[in-house]
């Protein structure tokens, strides 16, 4: 007399019960792990992009003097029938992506407004850079409507355009071709009177950078 009935254990029945262990403690770490996030992670307001009448674009200008560091060439063009004001600087971040093999992925962001709240969505909302409180001595660039407006700044001007394309845990070893992004978007504080700002963000297009090789 078998005390025990024998069973016979074929791939699917394994699976299923390896899932009916697995999954509860999955959905667990899941739900832990969402509340540790929700605990920690506080985005700040967001701002659709602006319409396609609003054009940014960058271009790469070398070093010409020493010490002067790499700078780039602003233009922003502005299509709409009023004119725009933006609260300096501009822009006010930069997005660096890495090539890996035919692709160019994200690595690191600088600066503060103009990441997307979603990566994958390319024309959707990004984050703003709201200040607490109002700057002392606040600057703007105003774009009049069906014109454009061009400036030069060099990472000295400007901190979010230094080149730092990456950061020790990002980068994959032997990276060394980058691409940038720069962006705009600005909302100001509860105390800041400025009137007309741009509701609406900028993103640049991709600008190509010189190789940079892994410092020694």
């Amino acid at each position: 007399m078998h005390l025990f009935k024998s069973r016979t254990f074929t791939p699917r029945t394994f699976v299923h019960c390896a899932l009916r262990i697995v999954s509860p403690l999955f959905i667990f770490g899941i739900s832990a792990a969402s509340t540790v996030s929700a605990a920690v992670h506080t985005p700040g307001p967001t701002v659709p992009l602006c319409s396609k009448q609003i054009v940014f674009t960058a271009s790469y200008l070398a070093e010409t003097k020493p010490g002067e560091g790499i700078g780039f060439l602003f233009r922003i063009e502005n299509n709409a029938a009023k004119p725009i004001k933006l609260a300096e600087p501009v822009p006010s971040s930069a997005h660096w992506y890495a090539r890996v093999g035919n692709r160019w992925l994200w690595r690191a962001s600088s600066g503060q407004g103009g990441s997307y709240v979603d990566a994958v969505n390319e024309r959707g909302p990004v984050f703003a850079y709201q200040p607490k409180s109002a700057a002392a001595d606040p600057h703007f660039i105003t774009v009049p409507a069906k014109g454009n407006y061009e400036w030069v700044a060099h990472e000295h001007d400007n901190a979010a355009l230094a080149y730092r394309p990456g950061c020790a845990i990002c980068n994959y070893p032997g990276e060394h071709e980058y691409k940038a992004v720069f962006a705009y978007a600005y909302l100001p504080s509860a105390d800041e009177h400025a009137k007309d700002l741009l509701p609406c963000g900028l993103r640049s297009n991709l600008v190509i950078m010189p190789p940079k090789r892994e410092s020694k």
